[in-house]
Parts: C-alpha cells; sequence; structure tokens
C-alpha cells in the first residue's frame, strides 16, 4: 500500500478561485464515486468545500490525521488544508456529492460585511475532531436537506439556479457558524499556512504549466516574487516541502499518469516529464510510490497482484473529473 504520508501534497488549479473566474462559474459540483484503491496524494486548493457521503464507508485524510466515515455524514474543507479520502478495503465504492465553491460566494456577501462569523467555519479547523461532522449531530440532517436542494438544483438548472444554489451555500454556512462559536480563536499556525499559501500560489501556478520545463529554484522565487531561501520557507510552512520536492513531486504524478496510459518507454517518460535521466525518475518514483516505475505499469496492466492499485493522484489533476474530487 502506497503510504499518503509520504506524498507531498498536490496543488489543483481547477479548483481554484482564479479557475472559476476565468470560465464565469461561481462553483464546481456534481456526484462522485471514490473505488477502492490505495491512499492517493492530498491536494489543496483554495475553493471552500462541502459534501456529503451518499453510500459507503472508508477514510477521510486532512492534515496529517485519518478520519472514518459513513453513509450520510457531511463533510467542510477550507482553503487551507491538505487532503483526500479513499475507501475502506472491505468497501468497494463510496458515493458523494461535492461542491467547491468561490469563496466570494461567502466572504463578500452583504451579510458576511455585518457577520463576520458567516464565513469562520471555512478559515478554520471549525470542527477539532476532523472534517466529518458526526452523523448524531443536530446540523446533520440540516445540511444534507440543503446539499440535497443543491443537487436538485443543479439537475433541473431552472433561471437563477446559481443564485439559489448561491443562498443555500449562504445557509449552510451560518448553521455551520453556529456550531462554531462555542469554539476557541482560530490557532496562529492556520493563518500562518494560508499566508504563506497564498505567498506562493503564482509559484505554484508556475510549475503547473512548466513542470516538465527545467525549472529552477530561482524560477519559482522569481515567479512569487521572493528570494530563494524565503520561498523554501514559504513552501516548508504551507506545504511542508521545499519547492525543487514539489515540483519533482509533480512530474511524478505526470509520469504515473503516463505509465498508466501509454506505452512509452519508461526512459522516453523519464525525459518527456522533465527528469534529466530515466536513473533519477526511477529513484524518486521509488521514493514517493513505493514501487519500481515497470512494477507500476505491471499492476495497471492487470499482469501483477497489485492490480487494483490506483494512482497516488488519478483523480486530482484532471479537469474533466474535477467535480468528483475531495
Amino acid at each position: 500500500m502506497i503510504n499518503w504520508r509520504s506524498l507531498t501534497p498536490v496543488y489543483v488549479p481547477v479548483l481554484c478561485s482564479t479557475h472559476l473566474v476565468e470560465h464565469d462559474r461561481l462553483f464546481h459540483l456534481g456526484p462522485g464515486e471514490l473505488h477502492r484503491s490505495t491512499p492517493q496524494a492530498r491536494h489543496i486548493h483554495d475553493c471552500y468545500e462541502i459534501g456529503v457521503i451518499t453510500s459507503g464507508y472508508g477514510v477521510f485524510v486532512l492534515g496529517d490525521e485519518e478520519y472514518p466515515f459513513q453513509t450520510g455524514q457531511v463533510f467542510i474543507i477550507n482553503d487551507l488544508q491538505p487532503h483526500m479520502a479513499y475507501t475502506d478495503d472491505s468497501c468497494e465504492t463510496v458515493g458523494l456529492f461535492v461542491v467547491h465553491f468561490h469563496p466570494a460566494i461567502i466572504t463578500d456577501s452583504w451579510i458576511t460585511k455585518m457577520r463576520s462569523e458567516t464565513w469562520l467555519p471555512f478559515t478554520l479547523d471549525f470542527n477539532r475532531s476532523g472534517p466529518m461532522i458526526p452523523l448524531h449531530d443536530p446540523s446533520t440532517p440540516i445540511l444534507r436537506d440543503l446539499l440535497n436542494q443543491i443537487a436538485d438544483e443543479a439537475e433541473q438548472q431552472e433561471h437563477a439556479w446559481e443564485i439559489v444554489t448561491g443562498g443555500l451555500l449562504i445557509q449552510a454556512a451560518g448553521h455551520l457558524a453556529r456550531r462554531l462559536l462555542h469554539e476557541q480563536d482560530t490557532p496562529p499556525q492556520y493563518h500562518e499556512r494560508r499566508e504563506a499559501l497564498r505567498r506562493i500560489s503564482s509559484a505554484l501556478r508556475l510549475v503547473e504549466s512548466r513542470f516538465a520545463d527545467p525549472l529552477t529554484l530561482d524560477d519559482m522565487a522569481q515567479a512569487a516574487l521572493v528570494s530563494r531561501s524565503h520561498l523554501c520557507a514559504l513552501f516548508n510552512t504551507a506545504l511542508g516541502a521545499s519547492p525543487i520536492a514539489y515540483r519533482n513531486s509533480r512530474r511524478l504524478v505526470e509520469g504515473e499518469r503516463l505509465l498508466r496510459s501509454t506505452d512509452l518507454p519508461i526512459h522516453e517518460i523519464a525525459y518527456s516529464v522533465g527528469f534529466s535521466s530515466a536513473q533519477e525518475f526511477n529513484r524518486l518514483f521509488l521514493r514517493q510510490v513505493g514501487m519500481q516505475p515497470s512494477q507500476f505499469r505491471r499492476a495497471f496492466d492487470g499482469s501483477g497482484p497489485d492490480q487494483k492499485i490506483s494512482s497516488s493522484c488519478e483523480t486530482i489533476l484532471s479537469s474533466e473529473s474535477e467535480d468528483s474530487i475531495l
């Protein structure tokens, strides 16, 4: 089994506010599925996220912790914490409905300007016991009903359905804020991580667009308008990894995709994703994925005992499946 703790979190541009603005959208939403698989790499986006488990059970990863979930539970993710989910070994498939939405829906609304607690659930670890709201929590059936209404609006898409959906999301934020108000103030480290992620966002976009190029630390520092040493400190605060480690991780994600979907020789894949040699690709792939590229390919070909293994980032970077990303 791949150890998700060893995988560098991945930034997801298609689930970020700038992408929504560019495509004149307020949110990504829709049903999705998790299939029985090994853990994937955690991912980060600056959209807020709320969803419900519609069937099955498994494990949700938030930050460095694991939290079991079951059918009917609602979850919430802010714009800060690396996260992912995987199914339990005894559960083939998990169904879910997820909404990723532009933070401005709640942070820039008139009600937020008068009642700042509206957006607080999405700006800190609002639930100290994890991202999953317990089934017995009084807010769970209310939030499930709101998500069902959002799903109906998305399916029917009648006039002004996006405005109605925005209103439903504000209602959800209000019920979440009600749960929050008795909790303590935001720990300082959350502010630090959020600010660090904001400061390196331009460098992350550069990596996403040019990871296969000979991208250097100087290039990334220039994109973020900071020094090399400051960039390294910001990456460590935001992602717990160096800029070069993140760049290499992004290359390995593409390498995984090519190993699964093409018959290209491994040395050609290594060069095409930006590595200077097949040896470097093999060494880093083994360290991150836990097996050699040749073993990984055989697993996906169904010729080995691990044929059910999945990519560590299979759904993270595909815009075609963006609505199923947790």
